[in-house]
């Protein structure tokens, strides 16, 4: 169960839509939260991303290719857009 913080982030991450279509000038999709546990750690504790269902679940998707395949096709990290993703929380 998100905590009001997670909540609150993630309706601030559903505003900018999916992160990876808006690094490849697609304009805004829907996303849904993606939380990168590259590590294996919990999915409480891992940090989010908005990602449409395409690049989250979907034929693109990073769930769907897994992280070695995604990252090496669309030629940026998770981290990467966890990054960006910040970015552009802070400057709202």
């Amino acid at each position: 169960m998100p905590t009001k913080v997670e909540k609150e982030r993630y309706k601030k991450l559903a505003r900018i839509g999916c992160i990876l279509c808006l690094h490849l000038e697609r304009g805004f999709t829907e996303p849904q939260m993606h939380h990168i546990r590259k590590y294996g750690g919990k999915r409480d504790n891992a940090p989010t991303i908005p990602l449409c269902f395409n690049h989250h679940t979907g034929g693109e998707g990073v769930h769907y290719m897994g992280r070695k395949r995604f990252e090496s096709h669309f030629q940026i990290t998770q981290e990467e857009l966890l990054e960006m993703t910040e970015k552009l929380l802070a400057s709202a």
